[in-house]
């Protein structure tokens, strides 16, 4: 289940990468949006207090909106310099953090659930919450739609042409600008998702997103930069392991054996599993 939510936050880092060649570290700081903003529209000391459903609707359009204004006023000025658009996204998000910090303070909060209450499961001995569940289902609904968007029409079509090729998409008539606005506007829409599950299911706090980002960008790595389908299979692969490795051994090691798995690959097969290999002109 934690693996859904890992796949959400790797498919939105790795379509902006693939797309337009950006490392989006500002990625983290949409889950953190997300989340706080979830909180600020639900909780009972807010000024709002809405339903769960709409506050978790509206969250995830506050992330997109944030995600496409970044873009839109930073990151389409600067993106032909790799290096001051990667040191950007960094300000953007430390920038984020001390705004959030300086509102919310630094105590973590904890989300009021879309649906509360857990199911036991008496085989194997152990309880699910249905917020887990759901957020599994959510995940999956939204790759789901992702998919159909990007293989069964031409506006998602676009997206896969640029991520091929920026200059062969643009000898056919695809606009640029419109497709990476549309593909920081899905990352941010998943960056929103993410983040209002891991808030309700772990914590909320301003440095909530370092984490996820670091896995992130692990699962990308892992399978292959630029490819969904890869980021998928790293992401439920890197999930079950860090719950392995944290029912048998303990969460001090949670993240050690997937950095021995990152290493791994990155000698084996440095492309990732469904990477494209780079090829020097």
């Amino acid at each position: 289940m934690i693996s859904a939510v890992y796949a959400l936050i790797a498919i939105g880092f790795t379509m902006i990468f693939g797309v337009g060649g950006v490392l989006n570290l500002a990625h983290g700081a949409l889950i953190m949006l997300g989340a706080f903003a979830y909180l600020g529209l639900t909780s009972t000391g807010g000024m709002l207090s809405l339903p769960p459903l709409v506050g978790f609707v509206i969250a995830v359009a506050v992330s997109a909106a944030a995600s496409y204004a970044m873009y839109a006023g930073l990151v389409q000025f600067i993106e032909e310099n790799v290096v001051i658009t990667f040191l950007a996204t960094v300000v953007v998000a430390l920038l984020a953090t001390e705004l959030v910090t300086f509102w919310f303070g630094t105590d973590p909060y904890q989300l009021v659930p879309l649906v509360a209450g857990s199911i036991h499961l008496e085989t194997v001995g152990t309880r699910v919450r249905y917020m887990e569940l759901l957020g599994f289902v959510i995940s999956w609904i939204a790759i789901g739609l992702l998919w159909y968007y990007v293989t069964q029409t031409d506006e998602g079509r676009s997206i896969l042409a640029t991520s091929m090729s920026e200059r062969g998409a643009q000898l056919t008539g695809v606009d640029l600008d419109f497709v990476k606005s549309r593909t920081w506007l899905i990352a941010g829409a998943f960056a929103g998702i993410a983040g209002v599950f891991l808030g309700s299911l772990l914590s909320t706090y301003p440095e909530m997103w370092l984490n996820p980002l670091a896995i992130a960008f692990i699962i990308v790595v892992i399978g292959g930069i630029g490819s969904i389908k890869g980021s998928v299979v790293a992401a439920y692969l890197i999930g079950y392991l860090e719950t392995v490795t944290i029912q048998f051994l303990g969460s001090s090691f949670q993240g050690i054996f997937s950095l021995v798995v990152l290493v791994v690959v990155l000698l084996v097969l440095p492309q990732g599993l469904y990477g494209r290999e780079f090829v020097h002109e």
